[in-house]
């Protein structure tokens, strides 16, 4: 009995240390989710202004989300009350999303990036929070010039079909 049970745990142990990258991962209802990219946490926090602030998050699969803290006054998000809301995009829309955000993450070289842009004797600046692939940069005072790849982000903000959750 013991033979087997130690056969068994070599097999479990070689089969769980596999090199293969996963592709697809499951809901929580059990469906398979195709991976297309890279997660992506976009924030624009709050300032003295008429600046809007949302959180934007994408798991990498066709599946997007948007809370709006504070409403977009002009563009195509004007009409969008405060909120949380979801957008849904087709396999080709997001793997062409996934391409320009990583080409402008590249261009950036946003991977190499110190974690905090800031100064704490500035106090009516907004930050600029953006968290891809697990690299995390506050942008709020003197910081790299992300703007091509915030423009992209907010492309694909602009674009989509906007559902608010209830």
């Amino acid at each position: 009995m013991t033979g087997k049970i130690g056969f068994w745990l070599v097999v479990i142990a070689l089969v769980s240390c596999s090199n293969q990258e996963p592709t697809a991962a499951l809901a929580s209802n059990d469906a398979v989710v195709e991976t297309i990219g890279l997660p992506v946490y976009f924030e624009k926090t709050a300032c003295f202004g008429r600046c809007p602030a949302f959180v934007f998050q994408w798991d990498a699969d066709t599946v997007i989300s948007l809370t709006i803290t504070r409403p977009f006054r002009d563009g195509a998000l004007a009409n969008l009350t405060l909120g949380s809301y979801r957008a849904t995009l087709s396999t080709k829309e997001a793997k062409r999303w996934n391409a320009k955000i990583t080409e402008a993450e590249e261009l950036a070289s946003f991977s190499t990036l110190d974690a905090l842009y800031d100064s704490p004797m500035v106090t009516d600046l907004p930050s600029t929070i953006l968290e891809i692939n697990g690299h995390r940069v506050v942008n709020r005072y003197r910081g790299p010039d992300l703007s091509e790849l915030y423009t992209v982000l907010e492309q694909l903000i602009a674009s989509s079909e906007w559902q608010l959750q209830e």
